[in-house]
């Protein structure tokens, strides 16, 4: 029994150690996913956005104060304007809302340039909050009107990001992203014409158009001069680094793709920047090669980042991605429940195979600790029989002795016929017969102290032998005795006792006649001394 436990608990050991192995299959080589450290800060930058966010508001009640204390109405479009720039990629609806006030603000008598940047702002929140038709015309209504080169770039500028937020938006598919792609690239050529070649945006686009063209390594190298230039609380570094990340995507380094798109997420994050695409395409990407926590949690703040920033076009692009992440999570999660509940199974069979092992082991030491104490009292047993057996043996020295002296002193004396009559007459034996008596019952009643008892569950309840404290054994009491002890010949116990072999028979047939089954009776007093050896021998 203890055995087959012993193989039961180690097949169910096997069969954790299987599941556990089982549980860790399906899921990538750490080595094709993002490094750890990317992941991690990317993780401790998520945790500090809210500070980050809180600056920022705190710049727009700065501006806000600045707009209230205004005098002039040029100090008031100007700090409008830039109110509207800087809600544009934060939040679409106030974004809007000082775009129009900046319109609304255009005195008759202003000059080109500042109704053509007024205007601009409008248009560029327009876009971020995804309502492309009015800002389509919006930029059709200033058109060929603007003349002067720096209203003309920022013309281009604003141009540039529509087409850029209406090419996201169809994802690239149908002839509508041909149109909107070739107008893009018209964009960053005339911005490539007229931005000046220390401009980051134009080192920007120069490197993007490289990547187009296939030069990656020049495109590489120039890419992380620019974020090196920049530093990351520059929107032109994050989008720097998801361009890079683009270059590591086409060489086929993947881990590097990835750690880009970690490192354009971060700077996402610290600019307030809710229309980024670096985290929704990490979050994508995770989930394609298994990483499913960080994919949900990422698609989830980009998701809910979007949502409070209503830029609509960035929260349609986002929720086509999330019920596949999401399916795919939850997946992961009731598969992780489902292990759970088989690994709480197996811990539970572990934890009752082991209670059951130490319910044996402690019954086993319970039994050895019996067996200590038989083996003592059978020690003491042994002990009193040796030690009685040495007293019997002294008594018969003894006797012999004084036989022996008794003979040589008759003889010595020439008294035959004396030493001849005391030994017929058998005096000399009954001398010592009562000493030898009292050693025989000693010895008796050391070796089975419940010796009479058990001889009275035998006998009829009205004939049983009752015996005070002191009192020596009966004869019938010591011839049952050695039958008890497995001499079962009356010839053999008259000879021990010193009765004759009639006297024998006697007292065991008086015994018989009080028992309660007399013809098993010397049969039941044989069996309790083999009970009470074996119980001394276990």
């Amino acid at each position: 029994m203890p055995r087959t436990i012993i193989h039961i608990f180690i097949l169910a050991v096997c069969l954790a150690a299987a599941g556990c192995s089982a549980h860790d299959k399906g899921f990538p080589d750490r080595d094709d996913i993002a490094p750890e450290n990317a992941l991690r800060s990317l993780n401790a930058t998520i945790e500090k956005a809210p500070r980050y966010q809180r600056l920022k508001a705190e710049r727009f009640d700065s501006l806000r104060n600045l707009l209230r204390d205004a005098q002039s109405p040029a100090d008031k479009l100007r700090i409008t304007i830039e109110i509207a720039d800087s809600y544009c990629q934060f939040n679409a609806d106030s974004a809007i809302h000082y775009g129009a006030r900046a319109v609304a603000l255009i005195p008759e008598d202003t000059s080109p340039q500042t109704d053509t940047r007024a205007r601009l702002s409008l248009i560029n929140a327009l876009g971020t909050a995804g309502l492309f038709i009015p800002a389509v015309k919006g930029l059709d209504s200033i058109g060929e009107a603007v003349k002067d080169p720096s209203s003309r770039i920022e013309y281009w500028k604003s141009s540039r990001k529509l087409y850029f937020y209406m090419l996201t938006y169809v994802q690239d598919h149908g002839r509508y992203a041909d149109i909107y792609r070739r107008r893009y690239i018209e964009c960053d050529d005339s911005l490539l014409r007229y931005l000046p070649k220390e401009e980051p945006l134009y080192r920007f686009i120069k490197c993007e158009r490289l990547v187009t063209e296939g030069r990656l390594n020049e495109a590489q190298k120039d890419l992380q001069q620019l974020m090196t230039a920049q530093g990351d609380s520059d929107n032109i570094y994050g989008m720097a680094a998801y361009q890079l990340a683009e270059v590591y995507k086409r060489k086929g380094d993947f881990r590097g793709y990835a750690t880009y798109l970690a490192t354009a997420a971060e700077s996402d994050i610290k600019c307030c920047v809710r229309e980024g695409l670096a985290l929704p395409d990490l979050a994508n990407w995770l989930y394609e090669h298994g990483d499913l926590n960080n994919a949900f949690n990422y698609i989830n703040y980009a998701l809910e980042e979007a949502n409070q920033g209503n830029i609509r076009m960035r929260t349609v692009a986002i929720s086509a991605l999330m019920p596949v992440i999401d399916q795919a999570y939850r997946k992961e999660i009731n598969d992780s429940r489902n292990n759970m509940v088989g690994f709480a199974m197996i811990s539970s069979t572990l934890l009752l195979i082991a209670a059951v092992l130490l319910i044996i082991i402690m019954r086993s030491m319970a039994k050895m600790r019996g067996n200590e104490r038989k083996l003592a009292a059978s020690s003491r047993k042994l002990e009193a029989y040796v030690g009685n057996f040495i007293g019997l043996c002294s008594n018969y020295a003894s006797r012999l002795q004084q036989l022996a002296a008794l003979v040589t002193r008759k003889i010595s004396s020439g008294q035959s016929d004396d030493l001849l009559r005391i030994v017929s007459s058998g005096k000399f034996n009954e001398t010592g017969s009562d000493e030898f008596y009292k050693l025989i019952d000693k010895a008796l009643l050391d070796i089975f102290p419940d010796f009479v008892d058990s001889i009275n569950s035998l006998l009829q309840p009205d004939r049983q032998i009752e015996l005070r404290k002191d009192d020596p054994l009966t004869p019938e009491l010591r011839i049952y005795a050695f039958v008890r002890l497995g001499v079962d010949q009356s010839v053999q116990i008259a000879q021990i006792l010193g009765y004759s072999t009639n006297t024998v028979y006697a007292y065991r047939n008086r015994m018989r006649n009080r028992a309660i089954n007399r013809d098993t009776f010397d049969k039941d007093v044989a069996d309790l001394g083999n009970s009470q050896f074996s119980s001394v021998i276990i």
